[in-house]
């Protein structure tokens, strides 16, 4: 349970622009990852690429989600359920801010499409996904 708090945590500093101690407090967390289930790996390691993503190191974290994107593809449907779209649109960002814009835009809209058909056109993840193709079209 206080692993769950500390992902949560460390997702919320990324949405509130605090990148530095979200990546610092998920690479923490991920230094002690025994045992644990790979679910909740993936989706601190999901967090922490997020957290390179919104430092501008976009290469470093377009190489935290490879493996992410092989095991998540690898998961059975309910387990990627949670995820839906969020790998795709962290790669998508990562992507875009390496210049990548036509890859971005086929991996954004992916994420959008999955958030859509899973969690709805009202998720903040589906809104998200909108807001990204959005800057990718707008460059």
């Amino acid at each position: 349970m206080a692993l769950a708090a500390r992902n949560g945590r460390v997702f919320a500093l990324s949405a509130l622009g605090r990148h530095a101690e979200a990546e610092a407090l998920a690479r923490e967390a991920l230094a002690n990852v025994r045992g644990l289930p790979e679910r909740f790996v993936l989706v601190l390691r999901l967090n922490l690429a997020r957290s390179l993503n919104g430092q501008s190191r976009h290469a470093e974290a377009l190489a935290e989600l490879k493996p992410i994107e092989m095991a998540h593809r690898a998961a059975a449907a309910p387990q990627r359920h949670q995820e839906a779209g969020a790998v795709d649109l962290a790669v998508a960002t990562a992507l875009f801010g390496l210049g990548r814009r036509d890859e971005a835009r086929i991996r954004a809209t992916a994420g959008h499409d999955a958030c859509r058909a899973v969690l709805g056109p009202d998720h903040s993840r589906t809104a998200e996904a909108r807001e990204l193709i959005g800057r990718i079209d707008a460059a």
